[in-house]
């Protein structure tokens, strides 16, 4: 049994996932409330910690993007699947690096946020083609304005290893990296240790500096 708790200020919304998530028999409603105060007014009464939460990003008071690193202070390990009518890279970016597993646009079918949730549950992470370009373009646009891509391919690198050799000099851990391109950990060591050796240098500071040297 997945267990899922829902924070979402939209009554009619909230609703209908409630009942959706009441007829699954793979999954089990632990709370749903419509605001970051209410819940952590209930958390201790409701006691069972869910598995993965749904939540908003527009909520009254307390901002579902700041409300990421509550929860997890909270529910350590708990996966969090942000909800947003905010069709924007920057708000997908924020809430990515604040430790979200997951973006789902509105209006989404009920039956793609179950598939998203059944990727949460085997350790996946829940972002669209669409949604990770922009993530990557972000993080491009937050170092450089100009054409990063030739840069980092004068050292050689693979389209891969430019993606994380910008989200790296955007300030992303290797964490963070591996969850907007939804790689294993594992796989990001890998490719810092290649971008490491083709630019001739030992550590992330030391392979700042080169690149910066290039920009200039």
């Amino acid at each position: 049994m997945y267990l899922i708790g829902l924070i979402e200020d939209d009554l009619q919304l909230r609703k209908t996932m409630e009942n959706y998530i009441s007829l699954q028999q793979d999954l089990s409603l632990v709370f749903s409330c419509n605001r970051i105060e209410k819940w952590i007014s209930i958390r201790q009464d409701a006691g069972i910690v869910p598995d993965c939460i749904l939540l908003d990003i527009g909520l009254p008071g307390i901002s579902g993007l700041d409300a990421i690193s509550i929860i997890s202070s909270y529910y350590p390990g708990v996966k969090i699947l942000v909800i947003s009518g905010i069709e924007d890279p920057l708000v997908a970016w924020q809430a990515m690096m604040n430790g979200a597993n997951g973006f789902l646009l509105k209006p989404f079918r009920l039956a793609e946020m179950q598939k998203q949730l059944e990727i949460l549950k085997s350790g996946g992470t829940v972002l669209e083609p669409e949604t990770m370009t922009g993530l990557i373009q972000t993080a491009r646009n937050r170092f450089n304005n100009q054409d990063s891509l030739e840069r980092f391919q004068e050292f050689g690198l693979t389209q891969r290893e430019v993606q994380v050799a910008e989200l790296l000099v955007a300030g992303s851990s290797y964490k963070e990296i591996s969850t907007i391109l939804n790689v294993s950990y594992t796989t990001v060591n890998e490719h810092v240790k290649n971008m490491y050796k083709k630019v001739k240098v030992n550590s992330k500071m030391a392979f700042i500096n080169r690149v910066s040297i290039m920009k200039s």
